[in-house]
């Protein structure tokens, strides 16, 4: 009788660990599936994903490139949406201006939203 206690305690013993690798496993799928939902709501909403690099040009102090265009853009009111720090990866909507462009290597367009993108 005293064996089938001590079995019993050992399988209850052995199946209580904890396995890490399951955890880990459904976090990661849930902060993509999370990233997808929100890519897809802000393209809905009428969002392009973009990068904003630094120019060395005086005249155009940033370059903003839109995954959709293989443009480069020349924001002139991004200022106007950033007073300090400018974001890598944002979210925009803007529109084309007809007007001499400041630098050589962008066209010029207009902000209307602009937010920053976490990836």
């Amino acid at each position: 009788m005293s064996k089938l206690y001590i079995l019993v305690i050992l399988l209850s013993v052995s199946n209580c660990k904890p396995t890490n690798s399951m955890g880990n496993n459904d976090n990661t799928s849930s902060n993509t599936i999370v990233k997808q939902d929100i890519s897809k709501e802000m393209i809905e909403k009428g969002f392009s994903k973009g990068t904003i690099i630094s120019s060395k040009s005086k005249d155009c102090p940033y370059i903003l490139n839109v995954e959709e265009y293989n443009d480069n853009l020349d924001p002139v009111n991004l200022s106007d949406f950033f007073k300090t720090e400018v974001p890598a990866q944002v979210w925009v909507k803007f529109a084309s201006l007809r007007r001499p462009s400041r630098c050589n290597d962008a066209r010029p367009v207009s902000i209307l939203e602009i937010n920053t993108r976490k990836e």
